[in-house]
């Protein structure tokens, strides 16, 4: 069964991204339009909700075990978004894992339309952008592991730049600067790995 010349496993094969300009270019008309209404609604929602988490690259027929802690849990987020519930409290494990920095931005505008909803938002996070978009930062320490048990600091980013007891605020304050050692020359003769002709989930070749 062919729609517009193409198979169900065929548009499954595509990315979300490109399925879902692939939905934009439909122009339905009389009976099809009438069947298809609701449907093609809830489809152009969903995957918008999906390229909005930063999942656009991943295509529709991945199979979940294949997927990344991080990406399963922005599809569940993409799912909240179209369920408009309020007064719900998520708590997140690092969701900006593994993003792009474009990405990222996108992802903390989609967590800010979450909490605008009335929903309150616990995300445990290292990433600077999303701990200064925070209205509250709770800082854990003195260090990691048995030492990790302890408040430190609390308050807004701008509060925490100003406790010099807080590693997080320290950071905050003045970011740490990467070594200016020079780099180790890299050339044809350097010893590497070349991994050709992947193609598995995400590697294009």
């Amino acid at each position: 069964m062919l729609f517009r010349g193409q198979s169900i496993a065929a548009l499954a094969n595509l990315p979300v991204q490109e399925f879902s300009a692939e939905l934009a270019k439909l122009k339905l008309a009389g009976r099809e339009r009438d069947i298809a209404r609701d449907l093609l609604a809830e489809l152009i929602a969903r995957t918008n909700f999906l390229c909005d988490v930063g999942l656009g690259y991943l295509q529709l027929n991945r199979a979940a075990p294949t997927l990344s802690g991080g990406e399963a849990q922005r599809i569940r987020l993409a799912a909240q978004l179209g369920s408009n519930l309020q007064g719900v409290c998520y708590v997140l494990d690092e969701p900006t894992i593994g993003l792009h920095p474009r990405d990222n931005i996108t992802l903390l505008d989609t967590l800010d339309r979450l909490r605008a909803k009335g929903n309150t938002l616990v995300v445990v996070e290292h990433d600077e952008d999303t701990i200064r978009r925070a209205d509250h930062v709770i800082d854990l320490g003195p260090g990691a592991g048995t030492r990790g048990g302890e408040l430190v600091a609390q308050g807004t980013a701008l509060q925490l730049a100003e406790m010099r007891n807080s590693a997080t605020g320290r950071c905050l304050a003045a970011p740490l600067l990467h070594s200016r050692s020079r780099r180790r020359p890299v050339d044809r003769e350097t010893a590497m790995i070349e991994v050709s002709g992947a193609t598995l989930h995400n590697l294009r070749g």
